[in-house]
């Protein structure tokens, strides 16, 4: 082996070249900054800038907690699984066919959020039909997944830097031109309005698997990764919302870079929105591809039949009229992820009494601290989204 070279590991089957730290981190910042980064300043916009801030911090650190726990699951498991495969290992059958449910039905919903969004988006910056571009994005994100892992660990590093380096400048040049007025302004009415969308953009707990899979023998330098992966989209959103409700108000549009564009001219028009191009084009391929790893490791489906399923059902829901961008994301991050998370907080419990490998130099020493809020947050976001769904 060269010094060029790195160590290869046999995953699902077959083998496979390690990643980085630093791919590591971007497979899991790559999966978290997509649609979501796009609707928190509509939904921070309705709920007044220091409320809704307050929610970004907060429930950042409640996901950290959770994604520390499904790391410390992984780290504990000898098989490479994904999330419903742990709860089927841990709990059962039934935790096994619940949490299949929810995660897939989040997961396609993520994805027909990518669909509307890149539509919207690449509209605003090529003009024509934002149908027409939600199928031509379709199209080329469905080849990427059906690539595989490598293609996507390669693409993801390059466009999540990108999307990272652009977030941030947008935010501190529009941070530059804050309007104090939008300080000031509250509307406690709407309190409960972005516990969805917010939940929904800081997810990602199906590239922790991926990353630990492919990120073997250091339990250190995973944990590492997961805690910076998980860190920089909270911070970005932060600087985000705050930059965009700080010029826009109560304008906010549903996908914030549309609005930006429409108010500050061309050049904002196309670096807001090719920005979120590239933001959603990495979460629909990460996430794209985490779906089909569930299907094949942990059902033991025809990874044929899974790449089919995984670029099917989303555009299914899009051509039968499914559209409300920041709807679509409140049902994918409230209900969904909310069963979700309130699953792997029981998984990672027994997994720390019956898990087959010590993780030593992973363990979390505060772990029941941790896991209170995490179930408070999740179960709370569930019941809300019920509600919301009937009609209350």
């Amino acid at each position: 082996m060269t010094l060029n070279e790195k160590p290869i590991v046999l995953h699902q089957g077959v083998y496979k070249k390690t990643a980085t730290v630093t791919e590591a981190v971007f497979m899991i910042t790559g999966m978290t900054i997509g649609a979501g980064v796009l609707g928190i300043p509509y939904v921070v916009a309705q709920v007044g800038l220091k409320i809704g801030l307050l929610y970004i911090l907060g429930l950042g650190i409640v996901m950290l907690f959770l994604n520390l726990m499904i790391g410390e699951i992984a780290v504990r498991t000898k098989e490479n699984l994904q999330l419903p495969g742990f709860a089927g290992k841990y709990l059962g059958n039934w935790a096994k066919s619940l949490l299949s449910f929810t995660v897939i039905f989040s997961s396609i919903g993520a994805l027909l959020a990518y669909i509307v969004g890149e539509g919207r988006t690449l509209s605003a910056l090529l003009g024509g039909d934002p149908a027409v571009w939600s199928v031509i994005f379709w199209t080329l994100g469905s080849v990427a997944v059906w690539r595989g892992l490598q293609t996507v660990k390669k693409i993801e590093k390059i466009l999540s830097f990108l999307v990272i380096t652009i977030i941030a400048g947008i935010s501190f040049y529009f941070l530059s031109h804050f309007q104090w007025t939008a300080w000031s302004y509250s509307n406690p009415v709407q309190v409960f309005l972005p516990y969805g969308v917010i939940l929904f953009a800081l997810h990602a707990s199906p590239a922790i698997a991926e990353a630990h899979a492919l990120l073997p023998g250091s339990q250190r330098h995973f944990r590492k990764a997961l805690v910076i992966g998980t860190l920089i989209p909270i911070v970005l959103y932060m600087l985000f919302a705050a930059a965009v409700v700080g010029v826009m108000g109560g304008s906010t549009t549903e996908v914030a870079t549309i609005g930006l564009g429409e108010k500050f001219g061309p050049a904002i028009l196309i670096l807001g929105n090719l920005f979120a191009t590239m933001a959603m084009g990495t979460g629909f391929i990460g996430l794209g591809i985490a779906l089909k790893q569930i299907l094949t490791w942990d059902h033991k489906i025809n990874n044929l039949v899974s790449t089919l399923l995984v670029i099917i059902a989303p555009i299914t829901f899009f051509v039968i009229g499914v559209r409300s961008f920041v709807g679509i994301l409140d049902v994918a991050g409230g209900l969904f992820i909310g069963i979700e998370a309130v699953l792997m907080v029981m998984i990672y419990w027994r997994a720390r009494k019956v898990g087959a490998i010590e993780a030593s130099r992973y363990k979390l020493s505060w772990a029941p601290l941790m896991m209170v809020p995490v179930l408070l947050v999740f179960t709370a976001a569930t019941i809300f989204s019920i509600f919301k769904l009937l009609g209350y």
